[in-house]
């Protein structure tokens, strides 16, 4: 079952575009390093909120390897 962290993700965005590294959400608060730990964690917890999805199960091919038909083969 997902988690929602939409509240945390909205808390993240606003400050990343205020410009600021400690974000307050929910009573908590965090101070982060750098932007790039920022944009980091808003992308694993979107992926976290998400749905998980199925594989994608893909077919087997199998052949017979190259043949080649004419005068001489038996064919």
């Amino acid at each position: 079952m997902a988690v929602d962290h939409t509240a945390q993700i909205a808390a993240l965005e606003a400050a990343l575009a205020q410009g600021v590294l400690s974000v307050s959400y929910e009573g908590k608060s965090a101070s982060y390093r750098s932007f790039e730990e920022m944009i980091q964690v808003i992308a694993y917890l979107k992926r976290q909120s998400s749905p998980k999805k199925r594989p994608v199960a893909g077919f087997a091919g199998f052949g017979r390897g190259y043949q080649t038909r004419g005068p001489g083969y038996g064919y």
